[in-house]
């Protein structure tokens, strides 16, 4: 199929604004083309830091080679379902209400469908299909969300890679022991791919994939640090593969923020971090095995020239760095993660270092649909950056995670700033201040906030934090940053 006039002429129109030139553009094509807008598929993975995108070799060949990929994209509410809030809004989360996985400032319940992603995209005559991990708290009784045509969220424990239940479009299916989350997900995403292919309308699918989250034990607190189960058929492989973790100066430091608490945290044990990362990308080979079929399966029924592939994940994963263990942190471990982009009017086998974000995705794909969005989105499109590597103002971006404290102005465990260079952050309980000069530093090992050489710097990113950011709505989250000082000599 060829590229759609709709992608011809915003590709055409991208690199005019850019480049002043349409000499990459051949417009007459236009007039040939399918008049339909894209098929859009967006693939999401739990918990995958970018390091990790290293092992998924299909992906990074089908996506990656054959797209673009982002090296600083960052999840700005490092948390499984504040992130996926924001995907599904391109809000920050003081905007979209979800601060936490659970209540009383978070989940499902926080959350208002009526105005998010697949509406718009609903109301600009897509079809629109979702499968796998959805937000925490959902279920059957909450029916089925607005805007989603095919719905096929699994509920209950959303940890569990076997024996899992779903509502599969107003009827609830219970998987026994022999079924594996992953591998469902791309049966049935690969269904999806089939069926809203068939018809004459462009199409959306969110595949939600739960890989590489680990295993969880307790409540209402539980430790999800467990090494998730690997496919029966993956159980074997990548054992001679290491944890980059390990080799981090970061590794079993002592940050201030652990400091500050007064815990005495054991140092990680380097073999149950190795344990970890091997399952970790154990259960990745399914998940690039998912992608793969996805594209097979868009590429056999003719789909695949016109559809926009995504790929990302919700937030990282930090293995032992600054002897911390999980998520839900500032530190770039947590808040970094993949994105590749590949459909018609990007071009193949290019790398994009501007800074982008989990709340740019709802933006991206209303345009990419000629969708309105019905909310303020904090987030903006990424399309002249994939398209045609557009120069960033510098962007600033508010990192934030919530907590379940009772007053909701004080819910907050962090709130921070990240710019290209810089990374502060206000820290709740314990009352901790930090900054760091990742281009001097990029473990984040030092913390400048009390040195005399970025006094300045400090000041300014505390006034673009507290006057700017922390309420930021729509176009006040976008501003660029005003040209930050130098730090200043010993």
């Amino acid at each position: 199929m060829r590229p759609t006039h709709h992608l011809v002429l915003m590709t055409a129109a991208l690199v005019l604004a850019t480049t002043g030139t349409l000499a990459t553009v051949e417009l007459a094509s236009s007039q040939r083309a399918d008049p339909r807008p894209p098929n859009i598929v967006l693939i999401t993975s739990d918990d995958q830091t970018a390091v990790e995108l290293r092992w998924m070799p299909r992906t990074r060949r089908l996506l990656g080679r054959a797209g673009v990929s982002f090296s600083d994209m960052v999840a700005p509410h490092p948390n499984c379902c504040p992130s996926r809030a924001q995907i599904l809004s391109g809000q920050y989360a003081h905007n979209n209400g979800v601060r936490t996985n659970g209540p009383p400032w978070g989940g499902h319940q926080r959350f208002d469908p009526s105005t998010a992603l697949p509406v718009w995209l609903q109301r600009a005559g897509y079809e629109t299909g979702f499968v796998g991990k959805y937000l925490h708290g959902y279920d059957e009784s909450d029916g089925i969300e607005p805007g989603w045509d095919r719905w096929r969220p699994i509920i209950g424990v959303l940890s569990d890679y076997h024996s899992f239940l779903q509502y599969a479009d107003g009827e609830l299916v219970r998987f026994g022991p022999e079924d594996y989350h992953t591998d469902e997900v791309a049966r049935q995403s690969r269904e999806l791919v089939r069926d809203l292919g068939a018809g004459d309308r462009p199409f959306f699918l969110w595949s939600s994939f739960l890989a590489p989250h680990g295993t969880c034990q307790g409540n209402p607190q539980p430790d999800c640090s467990g090494p998730p189960p690997a496919a029966d058929r993956h159980a074997d492989i990548l054992g001679d593969v290491r944890l980059p973790a390990l080799d981090s100066p970061s590794f079993n430091k002592r940050g201030p923020w652990a400091k500050a608490r007064g815990t005495s945290a054991p140092a990680r044990s380097r073999t149950d971090a190795q344990r970890l990362f091997t399952q970790r990308v154990r259960a990745l080979a399914a998940l690039d095995e998912a992608v793969a079929g996805i594209v097979e399966e868009l590429d056999r029924t003719g789909e695949l020239e016109n559809t926009v592939l995504m790929f990302t994940s919700d937030n990282g994963y930090l293995f032992g760095e600054h002897r911390l263990v999980g998520k839900n942190v500032p530190y770039e471990e947590a808040v970094r993660v993949p994105l590749l982009m590949r459909g018609p009017g990007i071009p193949a086998g290019q790398r994009r270092t501007q800074t982008v974000a989990t709340i740019d995705l709802a933006p991206t794909i209303a345009e990419l649909a000629g969708a309105r969005p019905m909310r303020r989105t904090d987030g903006t499109s990424l399309l002249p950056y994939a398209v045609a590597d557009r120069p960033q103002p510098d962007r600033a971006l508010l990192l934030q995670a919530g907590s379940k404290g009772t007053v909701k102005a004080r819910a907050w465990t962090f709130r921070g700033v990240r710019t290209d260079r810089y990374t502060l952050v206000r820290w709740k309980k314990p009352r901790l201040r930090e900054l760091y000069d990742r281009r001097r530093d990029p473990y984040q090992l030092t913390n400048v906030h009390a040195d005399p050489r970025y006094q300045r710097i400090r000041r300014q990113l505390t006034r673009l934090l507290r006057d700017r950011l922390e309420d930021c709505r729509g176009n006040g989250c976008r501003r660029p940053v005003p040209e930050l000082p130098r730090p200043g000599r010993r």
